[in-house]
């Protein structure tokens, strides 16, 4: 329940930031992204010396319709972005990928790090994050409905997220656990908020720029 009022709160933060920076003119698309983290201070003391990335993109979608389709365009910068920080924070032989199948897409930019599937024996990690993605194209508050996601060796459901989007925005959502508790809620949550837009080099940019500058500014991970 904890978990279902931030995220409300959390996806009411970024309706609120795009709603005051909609643009009257001619505005730059890259001057519209935000970057908002938040997280529990009790679960980095210490701080966590391992993690696992779950390996895929999940749309979380509402039951109005108006959600934008997603293909998967910028999912090798939202993985391998998040993947490179966490190399960073923790180094290769202490993070793992969790993939569905044994041969991960996008291709994973680092082969020191270990892949992991279903069939594997769970390593010993302290922390999981997975990434997901928000289109909407509608005016009005809505039910975000989140997949259920096979978790780190359970299956888990997250708990629907309201939103309010007043134009086509993309937000990514970065979520890491911190397993040692045991817990299911999120310990620190991302939210990577810009426009789609038509440019594809333009949507990458912004995106590597945006996941680099969560980490950036989430110095207790570490």
């Amino acid at each position: 329940m904890k978990n279902k009022y931030f995220k409300i709160f959390a996806l009411s933060i970024v309706t609120l930031v795009l709603n005051s920076c909609y643009p009257d003119g001619d505005v730059n698309l890259e001057d519209l992204d935000t970057v908002s983290t938040f997280y529990t201070e009790n679960d980095f003391n210490p701080a966590p010396s391992s993690a696992i990335i779950y390996w895929d993109v999940a749309q979380l979608k509402g039951d109005d319709g108006d959600d934008i389709a997603y293909n998967g365009e910028i999912d090798d910068e939202i993985l391998n972005t998040t993947l490179d920080n966490l190399v960073s924070l923790y180094g290769a032989s202490n993070v793992f990928i969790y993939s569905k199948s044994e041969t991960p897409f996008p291709t994973p930019n680092n082969a020191s790090v270990t892949v992991i599937t279903s069939n594997d024996p769970a390593p010993q990690v302290e922390a999981g994050i997975v990434p997901s993605i928000v289109l909407r194209k509608n005016t009005q508050a809505s039910i975000i409905y989140p997949p259920c996601l096979p978790g780190f060796w359970y299956w888990y459901c997250y708990p629907p997220v309201v939103g309010v989007s007043s134009y086509s925005v993309g937000t990514v959502l970065l979520e890491l656990t911190d397993l040692r508790s045991g817990g299911t809620s999120a310990s620190w949550n991302a939210i990577i908020r810009g426009l789609l837009s038509s440019s594809s080099s333009s949507n990458s940019s912004r995106t590597i720029e945006g996941v680099n500058q969560a980490f950036n500014q989430s110095p207790y991970l570490k």
